[in-house]
């Protein structure tokens, strides 16, 4: 396991894995590359975690990832979809692609996605998981947690406002975490302040996130096309 501070704040996060606690052998990035585009972003979020787990969520999340853009084109034929890795994707793996095929539903012009749900809800914790680590160096495997997930289109404009609205909180992220370097101090005209979280965005259009001050929620946006909020009882 590589060890270098540019990660972490301190070393507790160099130990354990960030998704199931077992002893960290390797490293994995947060967002995955698969909901990225080519030429992918220089210094992307990187958090420990087991071989097993990196391994394990691979199909999970070329699922979720060729999924969502079949979403967008409402269709899972190759040749419509513009997405370059999905596009591959699904001419390299003719079952993934009849899959998500039988999962989008055309009725009289409606159509309805059949998602595998706990594949999607397994994606969404680990991101979630993943980047309340990377920026607040906490680990939190074994906590209850709960997952909202909208669509962006479909949000009303209250939701939306709220959704985006970046958090705000009374504690601070840990000294040397990576919410440290994000957080602003906001005074009101009361005199009073507090602490916001603002968005950070890992690629235009394709993702970008919010970890709340207090490190209890995530929330983030996939392919300007997913609103998933992550309440995390820690």
């Amino acid at each position: 396991m590589k060890q270098d501070k540019k990660y972490y704040g301190d070393t507790r996060l160099n130990h354990f894995c960030a998704f199931c606690g077992c002893t960290t052998e390797t490293e994995d990035h947060v967002p995955s590359r698969c909901f990225l585009d080519k030429p992918h972003p220089q210094n992307l979020p990187v958090i420990p975690c087991c071989y097993k787990c990196n391994h394990d969520f691979s199909l999970d999340e070329e699922y979720v990832s060729c999924m969502i853009d079949c979403m967008k084109a409402g269709t899972a034929s190759p040749n419509l979809i513009r997405r370059e890795k999905t596009h591959k994707s699904l001419l390299h793996n003719p079952k993934l692609q009849e899959r998500i095929s039988a999962q989008i539903r055309d009725f009289g012009g409606v159509l309805l996605y059949d998602i595998e749900k706990e594949r999607f809800e397994k994606v969404f914790r680990k991101l979630a998981f993943g980047h309340l680590a990377y920026e607040n160096d906490t680990l939190a495997w074994d906590s209850p947690y709960s997952i909202d997930i909208h669509l962006l289109s479909e949000m009303s404009d209250s939701q939306r406002d709220d959704f985006f609205r970046p958090y705000r909180g009374e504690l601070l992220p840990e000294v040397c975490s990576h919410g440290l370097e994000h957080v602003m101090l906001c005074y009101e005209d009361d005199g009073s302040y507090s602490y916001i979280s603002p968005w950070v965005t890992i690629q235009e259009g394709r993702y970008r996130y919010c970890v709340s001050p207090n490190g209890n929620i995530v929330k983030f946006v996939v392919a300007e096309f997913l609103a998933v909020e992550v309440n995390i009882e820690i």
